[in-house]
């Protein structure tokens, strides 16, 4: 871990557990990359672990498939990236400990900080309120209605004139409501 990290890690402890926008700045710059994500979510399970594991384990989810499935090119393309850019990255935020020469990664204290914020933004699964059904369903309704009216109109029960507006008005009112849902 460079010096640089290590001293921001032990004046953050001491002095506020809120980091500054600066320090937000860095973490947010360390979590925008997806492979670095994806090392500190293995590093969530393991304490330590190599260079070449870790490379198989992100070229097996960035390619979607099992990592025993993992070509040797595959493989290698990760490893390189996280060799030359994302662990050194990684080590001297201190997210990880990271040797070159050995090819080790070992969590830190930084590690779960940076977990926590990863826990902030998980994909949460998105349900529809009642409300939100309801209003969809009204919107369905609305469309339906005109459609029926303008099917009334051409069997004579109805005036033309008179289902050709109401079709025209209920249109109106379901297509501002989809406009409404999309913007939401």
């Amino acid at each position: 871990m460079s010096s640089t990290g290590a001293v921001e890690a032990q004046t953050r402890t001491r002095e506020s557990p809120e980091p500054s926008a600066e320090q937000l700045d860095r973490i947010f710059a360390i979590l925008q990359n997806h492979r670095r994500r994806l090392v500190l979510e293995f590093l969530r399970d393991h304490d330590s672990t190599t260079q070449g594991d870790l490379a198989r384990h992100v070229a097996a989810v960035e390619n979607g498939i099992p990592e025993s499935a993992v070509s040797s090119t595959q493989r290698k393309r990760v490893y390189v990236s996280l060799y030359q850019a994302h662990l050194p990255k990684l080590d001297d935020f201190g997210a990880i400990s990271f040797d070159r020469d050995r090819g080790t990664v070992e969590r830190t204290a930084r590690t779960d900080e940076l977990l926590q914020y990863l826990d902030r933004f998980e994909d949460e699964p998105q349900t529809m309120t009642l409300s939100e059904n309801q209003f969809g369903l009204s919107t369905v309704v609305l469309l339906g209605s005109a459609l029926f009216v303008v099917f009334v109109g051409e069997f004579g029960m109805v005036p033309a004139d008179l289902s050709l507006g109401a079709a025209v008005l209920l249109s109106l009112v379901g297509m501002s409501a989809i406009a409404y849902d999309i913007r939401k």
